[in-house]
């Protein structure tokens, strides 16, 4: 562990106080409006930040770089029938004399260098924004940095209307667990309402402890929306921060550092595969609240203005109640020790470094949190306080389930480096959990054609989908993969993703001893990417794309694989992506629909565990089981129906950088995987679930001859690096 301590900053102190100055002066200048952003120009005109925004991961030979993206032309503004006036936070005061320890702000490279450029970015134009009337004011959020607890009382009524859980001062909360479209600025068409960070986080006098993570993360912006005596822990990515030059780069603990009092910063190690380091890119919050709930956050945001404002995310929010008995976990038919939601939240927040930042605000006089440290509350348990302390239940019966990939290389089907723990095993056996196998679907239908019968692990389609719907094949699972990075494909690993995606624990083991023979014809998978036409009719066009990669090597890599009119034997063919929200604003989303082929209707409800089938993978998961006695686990068998569809979201983009690279044998596997992500999967009952989840518009218009994808003009002409 390399935490290095430092003493007060006079550099730091000076940029933060011209920073409130500048906040100051800006908001004599707008007479107190709320949701404006940076100075006056000589016309009037307010003069917006220019973004300046980093890759957002991913492939396994992404560069860390900065971009500017082009400033398109923007329409002019229409008259504006209504304003909205909206309280900005306050603004991040110069830290007072740090804590024991306390060095100084370093979370994105220099630290006084940070505040220069930030203080910079504000003197440059940014295009007006466009007008907003009435029935926009509620789905187009305004910018969040400014958004406070000032939302209009009728737009809080009609929140309060859409969703029945709101709690004595008429906030939402979510017990059941709720998949929510973060509001953005430029969404014209949004059905349902979204939510903003300022929600979120709720009022900052209400927070005891905070823990957050982002890949990228806006430090001074972030601290105004909290007390400085709030303690919080903050994990980032090592390059994106320089954290790197923080220690030896060779250790193996977290990096850790005090940014601000009150404040320690952690930076997990990740796994360098060949010349390329892998990227923390998780997005998650577990917010503590001093009447005793956990929020806990898994999103596909970062912790930067942008996120929150210009392009679309999504946040998966579920609200926990303070333990009152010691009954805290609820396990599904089948769920095993390690495996229910807390316990796999608890794993990451100890891959992430949390335990270690934990005790650094214990050392530091914070000795009355609620989330104290992860260790094991007692000899006779694995489970942790944060395991016994908040009631778990919902999380069974909101049918969730945590799907986490941690940076590293991970074998073998039992023990603590299992590849079922993360990635796409991880989202294997998930799925099994939530009822939606289908090799369950196909023990349950009995054929009387006798070549569906003898199917074997080669047998995976009989003829590539026609179809761009994502609608159900009659015998495949149709997968349709959206996000904010395309990766470079394969088609062995394409067809070893969909048997994880199906829940196909068996035929995967088959398929690790194929050996090398040929991949055969897969079933239907989209992939959902804007096209350069779908960005350039943003609000913002190419100024909000700066997080949306496609490297030229990846789109002729698709080409070659036939993604272009899906006549390739990996069954790809690529769509182009448009939020359901409207054309005004990119999506920054990364989901994952599979949806059950029309066979799976026809299966009988699953049933409770009881037939033990003698294979690696139910070997270990058994023996767990039989020796887990602890008293908080309570014990749920119940039976389903196989759902219509599942859904995945949260900060994977669909690449072998976020999910893995499987290989070994069926026996004993291999798992290598370059990032740490973290989302979600849950049921869909219905088509009607579907089209209420789904970011995209469907259905969704495939690539024809001539059409681009979105690749950033500094792609296009910069050499990129050869893949290991």
């Amino acid at each position: 562990m390399d935490f290095s301590d430092g003493e007060d900053d006079p550099e730091l102190a000076r940029a933060l106080a011209l920073s409130m100055q500048e906040e100051e002066e800006r908001q004599a200048r707008m007479g107190g409006k709320g949701g404006a952003r940076g100075g006056q120009g000589k016309n009037g005109k307010r003069e917006p930040d220019v973004l300046v925004i980093s890759d957002d991961d991913d492939d396994e030979e992404d560069d860390v770089m900065e971009i500017s993206p082009p400033r398109p032309t923007v329409a002019k503004p229409q008259p504006q029938h209504t304003t909205r006036k909206e309280p900005t936070p306050t603004p991040a005061p110069a830290p007072a004399k740090p804590l024991v320890g306390a060095g100084p702000l370093s979370l994105l490279g220099d630290r006084a260098q940070m505040e220069r450029e930030r203080l910079a970015r504000q003197k440059r134009l940014r295009p007006p924004s466009p007008p907003r009337t009435e029935e926009q004011g509620h789905s187009s959020g305004e910018d969040d940095d400014s958004d406070g607890d000032g939302a209009s009382e009728g737009s809080a009524r009609k929140r309060a209307k859409l969703d029945t859980s709101v709690d004595e001062n008429g906030r939402r909360t979510f017990p059941d667990g709720k998949l929510l479209r973060i509001e953005t600025k430029y969404a014209t068409s949004a059905t349902d309402p979204g939510i903003r960070l300022s929600e979120i986080l709720g009022p900052k006098e209400e927070l005891a402890q905070a823990i957050l993570c982002a890949y990228v993360v806006d430090p001074v912006w972030l601290y105004s929306f909290f007390d400085p005596t709030t303690p919080v822990v903050l994990v980032t990515d090592a390059k994106m921060c320089g954290a790197k030059q923080d220690g030896d780069e060779r250790g193996s603990g977290p990096l850790l550092r005090h940014i601000l009092p009150n404040w320690v910063r952690v930076c997990p190690r990740v796994h360098r595969i060949g010349d390329f380091d892998g990227s923390m890119h998780m997005k998650y919050m577990l917010l503590f609240s001093k009447s005793g709930t956990l929020r806990v956050v898994v999103s596909s945001a970062n912790l930067v203005d942008y996120d929150w404002r210009d392009i679309e995310n999504y946040a998966y929010i579920q609200d926990f109640p303070k333990a009152t008995t010691k009954d805290t976990i609820a396990r599904r038919p089948g769920e095993k020790a390690g495996e229910s939601f807390p316990e796999v939240l608890a794993d990451v927040l100890r891959a992430t470094g949390v335990n270690e930042a934990l005790d650094v605000l214990r050392k530091d006089g914070h000795t009355s949190l609620p989330l104290s440290s992860l260790s094991p509350s007692s000899s006779k348990s694995s489970l942790s306080a944060l395991e016994r302390g908040w009631d778990w239940r919902a999380a069974h019966s909101g049918r969730v389930a945590l799907v986490p990939s941690v940076s590293g290389r991970w074998e073998g089907w039992a023990g603590e480096e299992a590849v079922l723990k993360y990635g796409q095993p991880r989202l294997m056996r998930s799925i099994i959990l939530l009822g939606a196998s289908l090799e369950d679907v196909e023990k349950s239908i009995k054929s009387s054609s006798s070549s569906t019968s003898k199917k074997t692990v080669n047998d995976l389609v009989k003829r590539p989908s026609k179809t761009v719907s994502d609608e159900p094949h009659e015998t495949e699972l149709t997968m349709s993969c959206l996000g904010s990075s395309l990766g470079t494909y394969d088609a062995p690993w394409i067809a070893g993703f969909r048997l994880c995606a199906g829940g196909k624990a068996r035929a995967l083991q088959g398929w690790l001893d194929r050996g090398r023979k040929k991949t055969p014809q897969q079933g239907p998978t989209y992939i959902l990417y804007p096209t350069v036409e779908s960005i350039n009719i943003t609000t913002l066009g190419g100024r909000a794309a700066g997080t949306i990669f496609c490297r030229p090597k990846a789109w002729k890599t698709l080409q070659d694989m036939g993604a272009v009119g899906g006549t390739g034997v990996s069954g790809l063919r690529i769509l182009d992506a448009r939020s359901q929200s409207g054309e005004g604003v990119a999506m920054h989303t990364k989901m994952i629909l599979g949806t059950l082929p029309k066979t799976a209707s026809a299966a009988p409800s699953s049933k409770k565990p009881g037939k033990k089938s003698r294979t690696p993978l139910t070997d270990q998961s058994e023996t767990e089981s039989d020796t887990e006695s602890d008293d908080s686990v309570e014990i749920v068998e119940t039976t389903q129906p196989p759902p219509h569809a599942w859904l995945y979201a949260g900060s994977h983009n669909f690449t072998a950088a976020a999910w893995g690279r499987m290989s070994g044998s069926g026996f004993n596997p291999v798992l290598t995987i370059s990032n740490y992500e973290l989302g979600v999967v849950f049921r869909l009952e219905t088509p009607v679930d579907v089209e209420k989840s789904v970011a995209w518009a469907r259905p969704a218009r495939p690539y024809i001859r001539g059409d681009e994808p979105w690749i950033q003009p500094i792609l296009r002409h910069t050499p990129m690096p050869t893949s290991p």
